[in-house]
């Protein structure tokens, strides 16, 4: 999908309205108050949407509140965004059917009715913590975005227990991650039911559909690939010229930005890994930069090197190699980092839209951060959409945009 495409007529008629991301704990509604659960539950979520003029919602549509706050954005011709954990026949498997076939129906009808469905990670990890807190960065940073591009308010709406328990991925710890309390409206589904007279835990969770518990083997990081589009038209004696003419790049490099926490070479080609969406951008534009800067003639370099750059995210398996003893991550978003790189551009950062989700949300939090400290914030960095680019080796498409490094403001003489 692409986030800063042309706006199309529902777009521009919910220009500075409330984009709405929602999460929830899920209910188990198959005893004799579900019925009363719902129809509560149905009437608050309708009551938040028309409290703050919501017309784009973001969710899983997970059974109960989100699915309900699915189908409340489409009853009122809104803008439906799905974003899922897994591919869609796993996850209606494992986190909807274990709730009933009425619920699968539901989930059908509002999937056939979105706007557009997302899937945040293609490989089958379903049940994964890690992998559902990415998720739900992704809901939050597609939404910032989403927000940005038309002068709206990005708002989260969450049902959730104070009973239940606050591990990774979880309606807690996504409020956790958001940084504007003026921005998050709570349902506390514990109260909801003492309203209604049923005592008990909200969070009654099938063991199908529960998040697993303990040390994930997976984390979530930023994902750097470069490789150097004019390395192969050079001569071998150009090439000790090159190792004098990057040496020098290196260091201003570590003179600019954080170093990344992994950096692998083969050839001209570089592979690095950071924990934050920040932390490569900066190194990527600095390398990209000082590459462009740093003076050839005293080098003896007859053309300018150019890297291809990629920058990607998502969850990432982490070890030693067995062969080398050095630190390195692999797994599918690794996979589809290297085939960004592929259709990069010579001497540019191309950027995947999980990147741009992590950036935009790291960014905000800094800004908010900001504002309330009273201290001046400048963004670093605005992306330029590129495309819906076909990626090669049967990767499929990926939403590329342009990472650009937005110089800080000089003060006025």
């Amino acid at each position: 999908m692409a986030l800063l495409e042309v706006m199309d007529r529902n777009e521009i008629a919910a220009r500075r309205s409330a984009i709405m991301v929602c999460a929830s704990e899920r209910l188990d509604t198959a005893g004799d108050d579900g019925a009363a659960v719902i129809s509560a539950l149905q009437a608050e979520i309708g009551r938040q949407l028309a409290e703050h003029d919501v017309a784009i919602g973001y969710t899983s549509a997970l059974p109960g509140a989100e699915m309900l706050f699915a189908e409340e954005i489409l009853v009122r011709s809104g803008e439906l965004h799905l974003v899922l954990p897994c591919p869609i026949e796993i996850f209606v498997e494992q986190y909807v059917a274990p709730f009933g076939g009425n619920w699968v129906s539901r989930f059908r009808a509002v999937q056939a009715a979105a706007t557009r469905v997302e899937v945040s990670c293609e490989e089958q990890l379903a049940g994964d913590e890690i992998q559902q807190r990415f998720n739900n960065q992704m809901l939050q940073g597609m939404a910032r975005v989403h927000a940005e591009r038309i002068g709206g308010t990005a708002r989260l709406l969450l049902a959730w227990s104070p009973a239940a328990p606050a591990e990774a991925g979880s309606p807690a710890d996504f409020m956790d991650q958001w940084p504007e309390l003026e921005q998050l409206s709570l349902i506390d589904l514990d109260a909801l039911r003492d309203g209604l007279g049923f005592g008990g835990h909200a969070a009654d969770i099938p063991a199908a559909g529960r998040l697993a518990i303990g040390t994930s083997p997976l984390v979530v990081r930023a994902i750097f690939f470069a490789d150097m589009a004019t390395y192969s038209s050079m001569s071998d004696e150009q090439v000790p010229l090159l190792w004098d003419f990057l040496a020098e790049v290196q260091q201003d490099v570590e003179a600019a930005a954080k170093p990344p926490i992994l950096i692998n070479t083969w050839g001209d080609a570089v592979h690095a890994a950071a924990e934050t969406a920040l932390d490569l951008a900066d190194y990527a534009t600095a390398l990209v930069g000082r590459i462009a800067a740093t003076e050839l003639a005293r080098f003896g370099l007859k053309n300018r090197p150019r890297f291809r750059v990629a920058l990607h995210a998502g969850p990432v398996y982490v070890g030693l190699h067995p062969l080398t003893g050095r630190s390195m991550i692999y797994g599918h978003h690794v996979n589809r980092a290297a085939r960004i790189e592929a259709v990069a551009a010579a001497g540019e950062a191309y950027a995947s839209q999980p990147f741009v989700a992590l950036l935009q949300v790291e960014m905000d939090a800094l800004e908010h951060e900001a504002r309330m400290l009273g201290t001046p914030y400048h963004r670093p960095y605005r992306v330029e959409y590129v495309g819906l680019l076909d990626l090669p080796k049967k990767f499929g498409r990926e939403a590329i945009y342009r990472l650009c490094a937005v110089a800080m403001p000089t003060a006025a003489a």
